[in-house]
């Protein structure tokens, strides 16, 4: 599609290709800004369900404004194609930042602080990520962490009762996302819980300190297996040098039972900025080594 025309969007090239879709780069030939244009894939092309989700994705970032959350332009549709218009963030995924940087404590403790902070803003606002994973997470030019995809987030209501259902049909079978950042409870299709995306902050903060993921197995089942009755190494034993305080954090986030982490996200803020060992500088600094 990169050349052509959709709506008043000129596509310029593709920023990248996940489970469901794919996002290009496009021109708004209204005003002047890049976007990013997320289409169903081509064999979802006419999938009710695919297009519903994609449909679900639209309407829950739509209800949510915050400046750690991609935001949404508008939802269309270009020869049978629904597509999302979005915000086009200039800057790379954690992924390939952890590829390609060692991360200080600080540094750590930034992003997910930044993380936390639009989980806060999801979950206040009754929606659950659950895919959180350094894919889809972006550290702009400016420093500025934004959570993408919300393709699998779920709206939840908290009753008098103070027990988490959920608004809406979810898929039967086995649960969607990506087992290496899946809370247990995720694995076990048990209720709704937004502490599940605690758990995936976790991982992605042990994989940022150690470089390696702290439940990963030989396959799919022995990871799920991990998830489920495993303790991770401890974080100091793979990175000595790092801060007890962030391991003691990162410890919490990974226990096995929901009630056993961070009730809310605004809790993990706090620890967050208690662990943080001197004041935060600012963030293009800590991504742009010639202002330091």
């Amino acid at each position: 599609m990169v050349g052509t025309t959709v709506s008043h969007y000129r596509i310029i090239g593709k920023l990248g290709v996940g489970g469901m879709g794919v996002v290009y780069e496009a021109e708004d030939t209204r005003l002047p800004r890049r976007v990013a244009l997320k289409f169903l894939s081509q064999e979802l092309v006419g999938d009710p369900e695919a297009s519903r989700r994609l449909q679900r994705e639209a309407d829950i970032i739509a209800r949510l404004n915050h400046p750690n959350i991609c935001t949404i332009y508008e939802i269309d549709e270009h020869e049978g194609r629904r597509f999302i218009v979005m915000e086009r963030v200039n800057g790379q995924n954690l992924k390939l930042h952890m590829a390609r940087k060692t991360f200080s404590d600080q540094e750590i403790v930034d992003i997910a602080r930044q993380v936390a902070m639009a989980l806060q803003a999801a979950h206040e606002g009754g929606i659950v990520h659950r895919d959180i994973k350094p894919g889809n997470i972006m550290v702009a030019d400016d420093g500025v962490v934004k959570v993408l995809d919300f393709g699998l987030a779920r709206r939840f209501m908290m009753p008098e009762t103070g027990e988490v259902t959920m608004y809406g049909s979810t898929i039967p079978g086995r649960p969607l996302g990506t087992a290496n950042y899946m809370a247990p409870e995720r694995i076990a299709q048990g209720p709704l819980d937004p502490r599940s995306d605690l758990f995936s902050l976790g991982v992605v903060m042990y994989e940022m300190a150690t470089g390696r993921l702290p439940f990963a197995g030989a396959s799919p089942f022995e990871t799920v297996t991990n998830i489920l009755d495993k303790e991770p190494i401890p974080l100091e034993e793979l990175s000595p040098k790092r801060s007890a305080r962030v391991g003691r954090v990162v410890e919490r986030l990974l226990t096995k039972r929901p009630q056993d982490r961070y009730h809310s996200a605004g809790a993990l803020i706090e620890a967050l900025d208690a662990s943080s060992s001197r004041a935060r500088r600012p963030w293009n600094r800590l991504f742009n080594p010639s202002k330091r």
